[in-house]
């Protein structure tokens, strides 16, 4: 049957008019709630959406929901850029975005529930936000919503975030395969997704049979920011002897990166000969120091995008399995990782 004749059934199952159907099936917002409702439902009866265009919308306004310090100058990067991503999907189509801030653990359900019913939104995207009663309510909402670098630990909602295991783990096997095996790990346990990254570099260690000594191997600071990981690792590196020196630092972020430096910098430590450095990061954000030093680059912006899709999904397939959709990092190289040879690492491990 052809795409005329399909709406035209549409047209007289709903009793709206074929502009109308149109409109809708097109994701203009430019109709009401009741009428987008019953025509997508009798749209996907009919299996007409199954065979829409995957780059059509059909969406008109969402609801993105994050920390507060997303949305604050100075705050949140990583979070900013994923709200890039989101916008950078709907940019071509007719879709309104509302943007709103929420605590990660204890987070406002009344401004969320404010936000999320508005006639305007339907949709919803939450961001890094672990709150297991917002999860639920979401859920109860009867519109789609994906969660972002979130918890969601009774899997109620489809999901999309970093493979943090993966890239802690990607990120350290790289480093031993450069023949290292003296490496202290620089990094923040503030959301147990880091925690996953920690257990992937700890897996990296139990594969080569090196115990991961938390003395040795592991520097934790509370937050991420340069002046904290320059203050811990300014600290590390004087109450430990030289010959006990790491030969190199994997740390968790470009700003515990840069505290780094500038203790190396002042220490008149050179950058790879006498101690190799590394460091997670997003390549979007962070151009600039990224390309200066080895990284493991997070795919931040793709987050937002890949969320958007999940949202088209779930509404085309509403009783389609619950998604967890994990994105892998990359190595970019960029020569601040020495190659030790085998016979360095051996005498490494013999020190």
């Amino acid at each position: 049957m052809s795409g005329k004749l399909k709406m035209d059934e549409i047209s007289a199952l709903t009793g709206f008019s074929v502009s109308t159907v149109s409109r809708v099936l097109s994701g203009k917002s430019y109709t009401s709630d009741k009428a987008r409702v019953a025509i997508l439902k009798c749209a996907r009866q009919l299996g007409v959406l199954d065979s829409l265009a995957s780059g059509r919308l059909l969406i008109n306004g969402i609801a993105v929901f994050a920390p507060q310090r997303t949305f604050t100058a100075h705050g949140d990067p990583f979070y900013l850029e994923v709200t890039r991503g989101i916008a950078q999907a709907v940019a071509p189509h007719d879709v309104y975005l509302s943007y709103c801030g929420l605590d990660e653990q204890r987070a406002d359900i009344k401004t969320f529930m404010a936000r999320a019913n508005n006639k305007n939104i339907n949709a919803i995207i939450i961001i890094g936000v672990d709150d297991s009663t917002i999860h639920k309510l979401a859920q109860s909402l009867d519109k789609p919503c994906v969660l972002i670098n979130s918890q969601d630990k009774e899997g109620l909602l489809d999901a999309v975030s970093p493979d943090h295991w993966a890239i802690g783990n990607r990120g350290a096997q790289y480093l031993f395969e450069q023949g290292h095996r003296r490496i202290l790990n620089v990094t923040s346990l503030r959301r147990e997704t880091l925690y996953w990254r920690l257990e992937g570099i700890k897996d990296v260690y139990r594969q080569y049979q090196i115990p991961f000594d938390v003395q040795r191997d592991l520097l934790v600071t509370e937050g991420f920011s340069e002046q904290e990981s320059e203050k811990a690792f300014a600290g590390w590196m004087q109450s430990t002897p030289r010959d006990a020196w790491p030969e190199v630092i994997f740390c968790a972020g470009t700003s515990m990166f840069v505290g780094v430096k500038r203790v190396l910098d002042g220490m008149g430590v050179q950058i790879p000969e006498e101690m190799s450095l590394m460091t997670t990061g997003v390549q979007e954000l962070e151009t600039d120091i990224i390309s200066t030093v080895t990284s493991m680059v997070l795919p931040c912006r793709a987050l937002g995008i890949e969320a958007v899709h999940l949202l088209q999904n779930r509404l085309n397939r509403p009783c389609a399995p619950v998604f967890n959709l994990l994105l892998k990092g990359i190595v970019s190289d960029r020569g601040t990782v020495a190659n030790a040879t085998r016979h360095a690492a051996r005498m490494t491990m013999s020190r």
